[in-house]
């Protein structure tokens, strides 16, 4: 007697097509869940910089700025990166003044900044200077290229207190 092992090509037709049934209905979702990562991902690391910027003004107890890089305009002020530096008395950044800079965004997202802002700075007791209009805040509306979906919005306090609430993009 003979007993037949493996499976037959029926058998395993069946289950291809079952697997590329699952798959194509999982990669659409998955797409979204990777372009919602991406905005909290450049989220987190704008916040971790202004945090980083507000803690080094207090511990060197001097003014430190935060530029962006390569302003790509009025719908994205803040999309080429952004320096943190300490002025050493020139008048505006000079080389070797910073701290830290950090690279831009990925293409798909855009950091809309308050009314083209793309200067302030912390001062060193932690707030924000220039302050900004009377029961204002600045803030950075971090969304990709997707119509309608949830971005993130980051507002700064003239305290200099961090934070962000999930906003509906344009």
């Amino acid at each position: 007697m003979r007993s037949n092992k493996g499976f037959t090509l029926l058998e395993l037709l069946i289950t291809l097509a079952l697997i590329g049934i699952i798959a194509g209905l999982a990669v659409p979702s998955f797409a979204q869940v990777l372009a919602n990562n991406r905005i909290t991902s450049v989220t987190n690391n704008l916040i971790g910089v202004l945090n980083y910027a507000r803690a080094e003004s207090v511990k060197r107890g001097r003014a430190v700025d935060v530029t962006a890089l390569a302003s790509a305009g009025n719908g994205d002020e803040w999309g080429g990166g952004w320096r943190v530096w300490v002025d050493s008395g020139a008048a505006d950044y000079q080389p070797g003044e910073e701290i830290r800079i950090f690279n831009q965004v990925p293409d798909s997202v855009t950091i809309n900044g308050t009314d083209g802002v793309t200067n302030f700075r912390f001062r060193a007791n932690g707030f924000v200077d220039p302050s900004p209009a009377a029961g204002a805040e600045y803030s950075f509306q971090v969304c990709d290229d997707r119509t309608g979906e949830t971005g993130r919005i980051i507002r700064i306090h003239t305290s200099g207190r961090v934070r962000h609430e999930t906003v509906t993009c344009g």
